[in-house]
């Protein structure tokens, strides 16, 4: 099998809202993107299904590596290299990923809202700084800290969306992501959410994380003129698709503890049509 191809398998089959999104790129950019991805998907997953920090600390390693020009013989690796001689990037969100996979191994603790921000960052602002000389490749050059800025914002929104769409699963693990300070200033008992009962605290907190994730994703929106021409469609998708979870909760009355949301084809068929319209009166597509 092909590195790329091996890497577009990864995200198939574990993103079909991205993989819907970025597969409309044009295919040196996708491949770009499937590469990003897989490194991030297993990173992930090593923490999440197997629980192996052995495999994080070779991670890192090899990715330390690769930038240096010293690929490991690994799929991923090979296509991740070639990713960084097309669009040439800094290996720092790459490490800082890695160790927010280090901090969940090791159940570091999110005591305040801080915590949770830094929290945020590692798990998934660094992979938009990955992605963005890959699908801003211009504005990198020439405007990059605002275009960093931008990308962070998106990135924590899209990490809130992840807590809250997992969170059934996460309690199940006695995980919670969710700051002490912010539980106990809501009143939310944990105890009482894994039972699955909804109460007015829960929905209260819902709403708070919503109402954060819609803002740092109407920071992306307004600023999507930063992205690569070709980019700008994919990229707004992916962001569309994911925020449509948040909708989802909160039409379900904040039941995401008793199951986990999606956004139904359906209905991103109709937020690729909206998203074409809105882009089109906006003069960014035709």
């Amino acid at each position: 099998m092909d590195k790329f191809e091996y890497c577009e398998t990864i995200i198939q089959e574990s993103s079909k809202s991205f993989y819907k999104a970025f597969s409309l790129l044009e295919q040196p950019k996708a491949q770009a993107v499937y590469a990003i991805y897989a490194f991030c998907r297993t990173a992930d997953d090593a923490i999440d299904l197997d629980n192996d920090i052995k495999k994080i600390n070779q991670m890192k390693s090899d990715v330390k590596s690769t930038f240096e020009g010293v690929v490991p013989k690994d799929l991923m690796f090979e296509a991740l290299y070639e990713t960084i001689m097309r669009y040439p990037s800094n290996v720092a969100p790459y490490l800082d990923l890695l160790d927010g996979m280090r901090d969940d191994y090791y159940n570091k603790p999110i005591k305040t809202a801080s915590d949770f921000d830094e929290y945020c960052y590692k798990a998934a602002s660094t992979v938009g700084l990955m992605l963005l000389p890959v699908i801003a490749s211009k504005k990198y050059k020439s405007d990059s800290q605002k275009l960093k800025k931008v990308a962070i914002e998106l990135g924590k929104a899209m990490q809130i969306t992840n807590i809250l769409r997992d969170v059934r699963e996460d309690l199940m693990s006695d995980r919670v992501y969710f700051p002490d300070e912010l539980l106990e200033q809501f009143g939310v008992n944990i105890e009482i959410i894994r039972t699955g009962l909804v109460t007015a605290e829960w929905r209260a907190l819902m709403e708070h994380y919503i109402d954060i994730a819609k803002k740092k994703y109407q920071i992306f929106y307004d600023n999507i003129e930063l992205f690569d021409e070709d980019a700008i469609y994919p990229t707004y998708l992916a962001a569309t698709f994911y925020e449509g979870i948040l909708d989802v909760i909160r039409r379900k009355d904040y039941t995401n503890i008793n199951r986990r949301y999606y956004v139904s084809n359906l209905k991103k068929f109709f937020m690729m049509r909206s998203v074409k319209k809105e882009l089109k009166q906006r003069g960014l597509s035709e």
